[in-house]
């Protein structure tokens, strides 16, 4: 049986009403294709086998020295892709987003009819999530930035806000130059490593910071990068993280995420953390959410959302 994503169901999903949709976001799910068969018996079977099998199969671990090499090779493939195509946004999605997989979504595995569900989907989240919280920012910094994906859609949503786009890897940086020169944005790249923050890069009053599945590369070595954060003294932080504490490990279907998330080294440990400095009243949580959506193997778009006290 054929379903499809409805605004109720994208609602639902980010934790808010269909009211509080803008019209770029409703436009986003009218003109886009968000059908899907959920996968169901020896189908259903077939997809946690590939699971298994891609688990056994996988060598990668997050955090060590030989991933900023590909790290630096991804991005600079991107950037290569920018310049030979004209500057076509098509070459800032990153490789790993992968057109036509199966997705996760509300428990069950499905397949979409859209090869690009997943970015379109996140697309629509985005463009709620920064529509909803960067709103009235003069400033925005993103922590490992990647491609600048997320950079250029603020830039189209606020036109206005002077965007930084930071990561620990030159070819990141130089793409998000390349971008800013390319579209003429307010748009700047610079060297910033998280792990050891640099106290010297400051932020406007009233700037907002945004992680988009950065914070899971630091293999749980947050702590520094945290205490940055709560120096400079954001308006608003957003985190869009894997966040492997949402996970019920009693369901197969979490169980096989959670594992993946750990097997690889993930980092762990951020939401408990942000709720303890809740707890002392350091920051004021404004949101956390588990969005029900993810690629294959895990779920990566867990909704953290937070400002100093």
């Amino acid at each position: 049986m054929i379903s499809t994503v409805t605004p109720g169901d994208f609602a639902r999903s980010f934790g808010t009403t269909v009211d509080d949709f803008s019209d770029a976001c409703r436009r986003l799910m009218e003109e886009t294709n968000f059908r899907f068969r959920v996968l169901e018996g020896a189908s259903r079977d077939a997809v946690v086998l590939q699971v298994l099998k891609k688990m056994d199969a996988d060598r990668q671990k997050i955090g060590e020295e030989a991933r900023t090499q590909a790290w630096f090779a991804g991005w600079a493939e991107n950037l290569e892709a920018y310049r030979n195509s004209g500057h076509s946004r098509e070459a800032l999605v990153p490789r790993f987003i992968r057109d036509g997989q199966v997705i996760r979504l509300n428990g069950q595995y499905v397949q979409p009819e859209n090869p690009r569900f997943e970015l379109d989907y996140m697309t629509v989240f985005r463009t709620w999530l920064f529509g909803k919280y960067l709103a009235g920012c003069p400033s925005l910094h993103e922590f490992g930035c990647g491609t600048g994906l997320n950079l250029v859609l603020c830039a189209d949503l606020f036109p206005a806000m002077e965007l930084h786009g930071l990561d620990f890897v030159q070819s990141a940086v130089d793409l998000v130059h390349a971008i800013g020169v390319a579209e003429g944005r307010r748009l700047q790249g610079h060297l910033f490593d998280m792990r050891h923050p640099d106290r010297n890069v400051r932020l406007k009053p009233g700037s907002g910071v945004l992680t988009f599945g950065a914070i899971e590369q630091l293999a749980g070595d947050f702590e520094a990068f945290l205490d940055y954060l709560l120096d400079v003294r954001p308006a608003v932080c957003i985190h869009v993280e894997p966040t492997v504490e949402v996970y019920d490990e009693d369901i197969l279907f979490d169980y096989l995420a959670a594992r993946f998330h750990r097997q690889r080294g993930y980092t762990r440990g951020l939401l408990p953390r942000l709720e303890l400095l809740e707890s002392e009243r350091r920051i004021r949580i404004l949101k956390r959410k588990r969005l029900g959506f993810g690629s294959l193997m895990m779920e990566g778009y867990t909704c953290m959302v937070w400002q100093p006290v």
